[in-house]
């Protein structure tokens, strides 16, 4: 339990719905009893609070239980405070800080062929979240975001990464030209995508090292950072619509880079 009065506890979590803070502290919220078991299960989780009314059921207090056994600060609280610190209009009765899961560049290099995917200023917080979430489920090596895009912690992101938040790497990089520069000397392709590519991703080779480019939701990639790409690659287009998302794009081609991925491992076996 924690040691301290309830108010400052309260205060801290307050705080930590402010960037500025989240960096300070290097802690972040999250909410609902899915993301805190996720949390606690990739060994981040650092405080929690809850509601009298959540520790009511059996898999509440086993989760509660599960907390306290790793010694993890863990007070209850008044519905009315955990409401003050929610971003949600109907609280699930637990809240808990967290720590990132710790990434450098060299991470996203263990595997021979590593699959990554560069988010290039993305903002919509959903099409974030939903972007780890997929790099996650198509096991890329990790994600790297360049300077302009939302912030990784932002509550937005969090729930909708869905806990993929806690496994994948995620690496922020400033500059994005020397980002790309660093990763074709180190063999790998990188692909940015454009709607106007003249390759397809059916006809390119996504099952070596691969680092994809997905752009800003209004501006895509920019032309500079096309150019320095090692190619341009183009989901095709059926029906009537221009483009996808950003979000439904990365997922299209990390599926297909993932298929191509597959079928080369079955030919070799």
């Amino acid at each position: 339990m924690y040691k301290g009065s309830k108010s400052a506890i309260i205060k801290y979590f307050r705080s930590l719905k402010k960037k500025k803070h989240r960096k300070d502290e290097g802690k972040f919220i999250i909410e609902g009893p899915h993301l805190v078991e996720e949390a606690l299960k990739e060994g981040l989780l650092d405080k929690a609070i809850y509601s009298r009314n959540f520790a009511s059921t059996l898999e509440a207090k086993e989760l509660l239980k599960r907390i306290s056994d790793k010694n993890i600060v863990c007070v209850e609280e008044s519905a009315q405070n955990i409401s003050s610190i929610s971003s949600v209009e109907t609280p699930q009765g637990i809240i808990a800080s967290a720590k990132p899961n710790s990434s450098d560049l060299g991470s996203l290099f263990e595997k021979s062929d590593p699959l990554i995917v560069i988010a290039y200023e993305i903002q919509d917080p959903g099409n974030l979240g939903t972007i780890i979430r997929t790099c996650d489920a198509a096991g890329c090596s990790g994600l790297i975001l360049s300077k302009g895009t939302v912030d990784p912690y932002n509550d937005k992101v969090i729930r909708a990464s869905s806990g993929s938040i806690f496994r994948l790497n995620i690496i922020k990089a400033d500059d994005i030209i020397e980002l790309i520069s660093s990763l074709k000397r180190r063999g790998i392709k990188v692909l940015s995508a454009a709607s106007n590519a003249e390759q397809s991703i059916f006809n390119a080779d996504l099952s070596g090292p691969t680092a994809l480019i997905i752009g800003n939701e209004g501006k895509g990639v920019p032309g500079e950072i096309e150019k320095l790409s090692s190619g341009t690659l183009s989901i095709p287009m059926e029906g009537g619509t221009e483009s996808l998302n950003a979000a439904v794009s990365a997922a299209v081609i990390l599926y297909e880079a993932l298929r191509q991925r597959r079928y080369l491992e079955r030919s070799k076996g």
